[in-house]
């Protein structure tokens, strides 16, 4: 038999070849990337420790002018308790009339003089830039008097010193609960031109600091915002000064941010950027988001941008373990600080690109290297498989080719390669001796596989004929408990129309009693006529409410075990199955709502869709509420769209979990089998609306949310449709 060329696409030669090529090659990449992973860790290791020690010399030098800031207000609060307890009881009511002066607008405020600046009496001390404000109806006490004069006091020292940082520190202010307010602002006189009906207290700068919002009275920080006055972002440090619980006054910065903005976009390490951003995700700064943060008003929050890359970047820093400093992420690392003052998150993003381009080359090269060095292995594995494997393969296929064509002869295998010593020669051997046992399985394989397949057959009609066996009884135990709800339900009617019954009798007897008599008292007769008409009365209501329910449950019982089409309104239907299993309902706090127009009359097969009802009536009283136990609603909500029935069928009870709600349909499928459950009920369910009524049903639900069964089936208005 001729040989198959080697250069064929099926050739075992070529096969091996590209397999030891690809494994040959996966071993280079492997050793390439173990180079590459190796010169990476290295830099890696050394951009981290880098990193590490910049991150925290900036976080540092930010954190300076707000820590430096703290300190003043720490200072100031000193030094005015000092003073204010040096003032002891004295009342500077000439003092203060000198500094303050009552407007018609009803407000009291520092003369223009104490802005545009004048020469003190006494002291010489050139006094400007200040201005003071009290509100309209408050009441001066020389409490206040002393506080407001230790105020002025100190704002006249401290504010000249810290103004020399103007560009950091525009003003020093104090405000009190009272509706009063000192500041030193260079080139703002606030004081003069705040309206008299200013509500001091609403502003976020005063209200950041008072007892509701800072229980703690601890300096704190306000959000950064944009100074329409200084045309400056800023943010506010706040610090309330309490005696006794008693809240005297509240300090006051207002710090410049611009230059920290342009130091966090320009001050960076080649290749990297800044950004800064709250505990909450409010961004402060981002070299890419400027304008959009200046259009805002500083209102822009990271999980609102959209931008996955940034959401991603905040969740990791805000996850951040104690200690840690530096995050490594898929493409880049986060140096991580935090500003102190404000608690501002500094965030240093070093992109790996960056340490790419020395550990590539490396890797290149190798991989260079080992390719020439697969292309000669390949070279010399094909000279080596075509004399060693190729040709006695290829042999093997030929004795193989003939015995597919049905050829046992000893022909079959005369050129096998029988008399080699390796593992083709023992290979040669044995299938020599497998044409022999082949020839013989042959004959017997036919008979076995007939014989499997009948005992197969068998076993399919056996467990066909056994699940419809389930299923049926499962019918009928609904259909039994039915009955048994029935009973119950029709016992009390019956028992009330017995009862009246013998009232009736005895009140008869007691008329023929009196018109046996002589003479009839009219009172006693009219009284006895009474009765027996209220007894009528209430025996004829039970008994037809007594034939009411047999009435209801003939329809449903016969329904149920029928499969005939035919016009049915929708609403009794489903009312029907509520009478039925109102002996079950009766003492628990479900409350069951029917949405369903009464006029919806169509035609289908009423009883399967009574017996789905009933199950999922009764499967919500067992799982969702605890056979009873629990309260809630059952809701049927009905529609007809195109032709098609849709019914929502609802509950309030404990949901299913998302395991169970996987399999709620499979037979056998229960979470009660240890009280008696089959799990065949949703199975029949199922069975009925996507077999009989040819639609659908869904299961939607989760735990402590109830559940929600849609169903949706063909129907017609007409036996001929």
């Amino acid at each position: 038999m001729p040989l198959l060329k080697l250069n064929s696409k099926h050739s075992l030669t070529r096969t091996t070849l590209i397999k030891m090529g690809i494994r040959i090659a996966i071993i280079i990449i492997a050793v390439t990337l173990i180079s590459y992973s190796h010169v990476m860790s290295n830099l890696e290791s050394q951009v981290v420790e880098q990193l590490e020690k910049y991150i925290i010399e900036r976080g540092q030098r930010e954190s300076s002018l707000f820590t430096l800031s703290e300190d003043n207000h720490a200072i100031f609060k000193q030094e005015f308790l000092s003073q204010l307890k040096q003032m002891g009881n004295e009342v500077p009511i000439k003092r203060f009339n000198q500094i303050f002066q009552p407007l018609e607008d009803g407000t009291i405020r520092m003369p223009p003089e104490f802005f545009t600046g004048f020469r003190q009496p006494g002291t010489g001390i050139v006094i400007k830039e200040l201005t003071g404000f009290i509100g309209q109806n408050v009441t001066l006490t020389d409490e206040i008097r002393r506080r407001i004069i230790v105020t002025f006091d100190m704002l006249t020292a401290f504010s000249p010193a810290w103004a020399s940082w103007a560009d950091r520190f525009p003003n020093l202010y104090v405000s009190m609960p009272e509706k009063i307010f000192l500041v030193y602002y260079i080139n703002t006189p606030w004081g003069l031109d705040a309206p008299a009906d200013i509500k001091l207290g609403d502003e976020v700068w005063v209200a950041v600091a008072d007892k509701k919002h800072n229980p703690t009275r601890e300096t704190v920080w306000t959000a950064f915002y944009y100074d329409s006055v200084a045309k400056d972002w800023m943010v506010s440090c706040a610090t309330p000064v309490d005696v006794d619980g008693q809240h005297l006054i509240t300090i006051g910065h207002d710090i410049l941010l611009n230059k920290l903005f342009e130091r966090t976009v320009n001050d960076r390490l080649e290749g990297t950027y800044n950004l800064i951003f709250r505990e909450d995700g409010r961004l402060i700064v981002h070299p890419d988001k400027i304008d959009e943060i200046r259009e805002k008003g500083g209102e822009v929050d990271i999980p609102d941008t959209g931008d996955p890359h940034l959401i991603n970047l905040f969740e990791q820093v805000k996850n951040i373990k104690p200690g840690q400093i530096v995050l490594e992420n898929s493409d880049e690392y986060l140096a991580v600080t935090k500003i102190n003052g404000p608690d501002w998150y500094f965030v240093t993003v070093y992109p790996k690109s960056l340490l790419a381009g020395l550990a590539f080359d490396t890797a290149r090269f190798i991989l260079i290297l080992g390719m020439i060095s697969l292309l000669i292995e390949i070279i010399v594995l094909f000279l080596v498989l075509r004399k060693q494997v190729a040709q006695p393969l290829q042999e093997f296929l030929g004795a193989t080719q003939k015995i597919a064509e049905g050829h046992f002869g000893r022909n079959v295998t005369e050129d096998l390669p029988l008399n080699r010593r390796d593992e083709i020669g023992r290979l040669a051997q044995s299938f020599y001796g497998m044409a022999g046992e082949l020839k013989n399985s042959f004959d017997t394989l036919d008979a076995k596989v007939v014989e499997r397949t009948a005992q197969l057959n068998s076993k399919v009609e056996e467990l066909t004929r056994t699940r419809n066996e389930l299923v049926q009884s499962e019918k009928m135990a609904s259909l039994g408990r039915l009955v048994a709800g029935f009973a119950h339900e029709l016992n009390t009617p019956i028992g009330v129309a017995v009862g009246t019954a013998s009232v009736l009798q005895k009140k008869s007897n007691f008329i023929n009693q009196l018109l046996e008599q002589e003479e009839v008292d009219e009172e006693e007769l009219l009284s006895a006529l009474a009765a027996i008409d209220q007894s009528a009365k209430l025996t004829l209501s039970n008994l037809r409410r007594a034939a009411g329910l047999v009435s209801s449950f003939k329809r449903t019982a016969v329904d149920q075990t029928s499969e005939e089409v035919r016009p049915f309104e929708v609403k009794s239907i489903i009312e029907d199955v509520i009478n039925t299993l109102h002996n079950k309902f009766k003492r628990t706090r479900i409350e069951i709502q029917v949405d369903c127009s009464k006029d919806l009359v169509v035609y289908s097969i009423p009883g399967s869709l009574e017996q789905i009802l009933t199950n999922l009536m009764i499967n919500s009283l067992i799982h969702g509420f605890e056979e009873g136990k629990n309260g809630g609603i059952i809701r049927f909500a009905v529609r007809l769209e195109e032709k098609r029935l849709h019914i929502d069928y609802s509950d309030t009870g404990k949901g299913i979990a998302p395991d169970a709600l996987k399999k709620i349909f499979e037979p056998f499928f229960t979470t009660n089998r240890a009280q008696g459950g089959s799990g065949l009920g949703m199975y029949i369910c199922y069975n009925l609306v996507t077999s009989q009524l040819n639609g659908t049903m869904t299961c939607e639900s989760s735990l402590g949310k109830g559940v929600l069964f849609r169903i949706e089936f063909p129907v017609a208005f007409s036996l001929h449709e």
